[in-house]
């Protein structure tokens, strides 16, 4: 089974190009990675049946949404999670990581903060992968690189230390997580400009 952090990944979500239409694949004991990679062809497209064979559960694409699992993790498409269909989310679920930008929509993130879910906004939960690009062109620009484990040692630094001041913030002033992040971020910006020199 595919575990990570102490949890498991129970269904998957995916787009499928023959049938032009998405699928879950679920399996309760948990899902293999490995063994869904290896029926996946070269579009991304994994195999229906060989999946059936293997003890998936082949559900409609928006039934990853109603999951009885602590953490949902809208990880593709922007506005997965609307004001339709956010009431279809469990009241198990207490985390909602943002892997995809923009997932949630505006009235759907206001039900979900009514309810208590803990929302890890996309500006924090999926900023890994420009924080990389940076250190991409911070290497190029002094022609020094690093090793794999060296970059993933800084990334850790700065993501967690992103995580915690969003997290520390939103305590303080009793914000939500995304409301926190985008107050921090436009005052950072703010500084920056200031210091700079530009206004």
């Amino acid at each position: 089974m595919y575990h990570q952090l102490g949890g498991t990944v129970t269904a998957v979500a995916c787009w499928n190009q023959a049938d032009q239409k998405s699928y879950t694949f679920r399996r309760a004991e948990g899902i293999n990675l490995d063994e869904l990679i290896a029926i996946t062809d070269r579009f991304g497209d994994i195999s229906k049946s060989r999946a059936e064979e293997a003890g998936y559960e082949i559900l409609p694409g928006e039934a990853w949404l109603e999951q009885e699992v602590d953490i949902l993790i809208p990880a593709a498409l922007e506005n997965q999670i609307t004001e339709q269909n956010v009431s279809r989310i469990p009241e198990r679920v207490r985390i909602i990581a943002e892997g995809a930008n923009g997932p949630t929509t505006p009235g759907a993130d206001t039900e979900l903060n009514r309810r208590g879910v803990y929302v890890i906004p996309d500006i924090l939960a999926n900023a890994g992968g420009v924080t990389c690009s940076y250190f991409e062109q911070v290497q190029s620009n002094t022609n020094y690189f690093w090793e794999k484990d060296e970059v993933i040692g800084k990334l850790d630094v700065k993501m967690t230390s992103a995580f915690l001041d969003v997290a520390d913030f939103a305590g303080k002033k009793k914000l939500p997580m995304r409301d926190a992040a985008y107050v921090i971020g436009v005052d950072r910006v703010a500084r920056a400009c200031r210091d700079r020199g530009w206004v």
